[in-house]
């Protein structure tokens, strides 16, 4: 029997503090009766997308960021002045409690989660084994985390090579691809004289973040861009920790997903009349 109803992937990006816009993504989807059937995910992403993989739940999401204080922020930081300034084995045991210890063979939605191999440059895509893993290798960001050595491979964070990794979810089986972009608004203010000098690797990382990521979801069928409009950069701590600021991020998530129900929606409809018995027998005399 035909499938009538689409494959819809979700391509999860990476950016720090603006990842909790991907709450209010999955909000919207679930506001508006949209199913996602698998999450591919980069980075921050990484984080939303196993959590809701796990739960289908992006209230419990939000309500485990506006529990996060800062007092309990602390308590995960490990430092280290050894590739990065947390070492990330507090990060780990986090992760590992909020998914109450799952494994990619416990989670409802498949999930692919995207790292870096920090030797060859070449992107690593997780589908099975330790999750909590996968995750920290994800969220390996330069200079923040350490890398992690995993499978016998020094892993680092998702956005380096696949920052909204599309083609990842479209290699799963998605029919329809939906990208969620949040390097889409580029972050620096107008510059009217040369930066400090300890702004500048940060500047650079956000331009190349920025146009890997233009390039990333050229083959998505939707994008969803949330505004930005706090101008969060490469990380952005303070606004996961501030709750006022972390639900108008999560609002901003929840906005940009409402503009493009529509778009969706067409998609929705076109693939199940291409799907219908009457313009399959069409096709066999058409071509098309």
């Amino acid at each position: 029997m035909a499938r009538t109803y689409p494959t819809i992937g979700l391509a999860l990006g990476s950016g720090g503090a603006k990842g909790l816009a991907h709450i209010g993504v999955l909000r919207s989807l679930e506001k508006h009766g949209i199913p996602i059937s698998l999450i591919a995910a980069s980075s921050i992403g990484s984080i939303m997308g196993a959590h809701y993989a796990r739960f289908q739940d992006s209230k419990k999401l939000e309500e485990l960021v506006l529990s996060f204080d800062r007092k309990k922020g602390a308590a995960l930081f490990d430092f280290t002045f050894r590739g990065g300034l947390i070492k990330g084995e507090k990060t780990e045991a986090f992760i590992s409690e909020i998914l109450e210890n799952a494994q990619f063979s416990d989670l409802r939605i498949p999930l692919s989660i995207v790292a870096t191999n920090y030797y060859t440059a070449e992107t690593v895509i997780f589908t099975d084994g330790d999750l909590t893993k996968a995750i920290r290798a994800s969220i390996a960001v330069p200079a923040i985390y350490q890398p992690i050595f995993y499978l016998d491979k020094l892993m680092a964070d998702g956005g380096l090579s696949n920052p909204v990794p599309v083609t990842v979810a479209s290699g799963m089986g998605a029919d329809i691809t939906i990208a969620v972009n949040l390097d889409q608004v580029y972050v620096e203010t107008v510059l009217t004289s040369i930066p400090a000098l300890a702004r500048i690797p940060l500047h650079a990382v956000n331009i190349l973040r920025h146009n890997l990521a233009q390039y990333a979801i050229s083959s998505a069928d939707v994008i969803i861009t949330p505004q930005n409009k706090f101008r969060i950069g490469l990380v952005g701590w303070r606004y996961i920790f501030n709750n006022e600021k972390a639900l108008q991020i999560i609002k901003e998530g929840e906005d940009a997903t409402d503009k493009v129900i529509p778009e969706i929606n067409k998609l929705i409809d076109q693939y199940q009349k291409d799907q219908s018995p009457i313009r399959k027998i069409f096709s066999l005399f058409t071509g098309r």
